[in-house]
């Protein structure tokens, strides 16, 4: 996989270290009263990527990733991943991965010297830190009924630019975290507004970056910027956001008897009938059973000594952490830059075998876990969920009770003087929910169970 990026100039390299204004922005996103930055002289020990991570680490919305799954709950005997500890292990490989693009590539006049000098360690940290900050509890389930079925539309990359640079308090005088140009435009993953359906790209209809209302911040992120192209640090964060979710899955499933890692291949290596029933739940899901991904299974899964199934044994602990670590460290290494085919252009590269392993890794956990009947049980009360607090919420919005919402909303409540700023008012609210706080307020609002008046559910904000 070859990506083509523009090589910054001298005072673009500057800028990437402004940070959001406080200030309002015209909709070009310039500042309306100078860009000045609130903590000047906080920032004397810290460079300013590094002020960003420790803000996102305080963040309460990074705290409350905790509480958002990954792809499904912890179950008794089993403790999965979280969004939280993914964002952790995100943010431990962009990092590692600037650093080794830096020390390849950091001397020397060519253009991919030219291209890596916008990186720093500490930025490509917090963008991956900040990433799945919008995602909402239930994940997928919960972000496809937002998107398909509220007035204000729903996407949870757009809600994280929203969360970094409007939702999240620092300060009562600072929108958002204040971030800087580096970290934002490292966190927009879709780096658009979102656009009408077409043949040519169906995809920025269902992905984007950013939400209407949130567009002057987003020009002024997005500056020096060719118009939908990531950032180097963008995609430094989305690699590892690949790598670390193909590699956590596939030890917390196998780990729980779901992945039949120890009978894909026999013991000389070779392919066994478990691929084959791979191969079938492929085609079911729509996906393509090729002999190149079923060649990159292999090879990946030759890097994983496993025969057995999951006993929980010191040496089946071991062995499965070396070879997860295996992995990693190939995907981390077939990460490369290479000058580009015109001026001001380098190509930042990723090796197509590292890229082939790694989707079908990811296809292991599609297979044998998303498509189990009892995840689909689980999913359909979760969209209930989703669906009646959304319509709870947007009926109090609209003209009832405005003590359902938490006392931060209630302001916000009125100054949203349209249907659409209600619907994205709701839709911010239920965002932010852990699914735990979900399921409370689900079944306290449903009289499932009766709440007490001192009940600090309804404050869950």
């Amino acid at each position: 996989m070859r990506c083509s990026l523009k090589v910054p100039s001298a005072a673009e390299l500057k800028r990437l270290d402004e940070r959001l204004p406080r200030v309002p922005l015209r909709p070009d996103g310039s500042p309306a009263d100078g860009d000045t930055d609130p903590d000047v002289e906080r920032g004397k020990y810290r460079e300013p990527a590094q002020r960003d991570r420790d803000r996102l680490l305080y963040c309460s919305a990074f705290q409350r990733l905790g509480g958002v799954t990954q792809v499904t709950e912890s179950e008794s005997g089993h403790t999965f991943h979280t969004r939280l500890t993914h964002s952790l292990k995100v943010a431990q490989l962009a990092r590692r991965i600037t650093e080794k693009l830096l020390v390849d590539y950091g001397d020397g006049a060519s253009r991919s010297a030219a291209l890596v000098k916008q990186l720093d360690p500490d930025a490509s940290e917090a963008a991956a830190l900040a990433h799945d900050l919008g995602h909402p509890p239930f994940g997928h389930i919960a972000e496809e009924w937002l998107r398909d079925n509220t007035e204000a539309s729903f996407e949870g990359n757009a809600q994280t630019f929203r969360v970094l640079t409007a939702l999240a308090v620092r300060r009562i005088d600072v929108f958002g975290l204040s971030l800087t140009r580096r970290t934002l435009n490292g966190a927009l993953k879709y780096p658009y507004a979102r656009e009408s359906e077409n043949a040519k790209h169906p995809e920025r209809h269902l992905k984007w970056g950013a939400y209407e209302s949130d567009q002057p911040a987003f020009r002024w992120v997005r500056r020096d910027s060719p118009p939908y192209e990531r950032s180097l640090t963008a995609e430094i964060m989305d690699w590892a956001d690949d790598v670390t979710y193909a590699a956590h899955d596939l030890e917390d499933f196998y780990r729980a008897g779901l992945i039949p890692l120890h009978r894909l291949l026999d013991s000389k290596g070779k392919q066994t009938r478990e691929i084959d029933r791979f191969k079938a739940g492929l085609e079911a899901s729509g996906k393509q059973s090729d002999p190149t991904r079923i060649d990159a299974l292999v090879d990946a899964l030759s890097f994983i000594s496993i025969d057995e199934s999951y006993e929980g044994r010191d040496d089946q602990r071991a062995s499965l952490r070396g070879s997860v670590s295996s992995l990693i460290t190939q995907y981390l290494k077939a990460v490369s830059i290479e000058d580009g085919t015109s001026d001001g252009r380098a190509d930042f590269v990723i090796e197509d075998e590292a890229r082939r392993q790694v989707d079908v890794l990811k296809d292991l956990t599609w297979v044998y876990v998303v498509r189990r009947p009892s995840l689909a049980v689980m999913q359909a009360g979760r969209r209930r969920i989703i669906q009646s607090l959304h319509g709870w919420y947007l009926e109090a919005a609209k003209g009832g009770d405005e003590r359902l919402f938490p006392p931060a909303y209630r302001s916000r409540l009125r100054d949203a003087n349209n249907e659409r700023a209600k619907s994205r008012l709701v839709n911010d609210l239920i965002a932010g929910l852990t699914e735990e706080a979900a399921h409370a307020l689900y079944r306290r609002m449903s009289g499932v169970e009766p709440g007490s008046v001192i009940d600090a559910t309804a404050r869950v904000q």
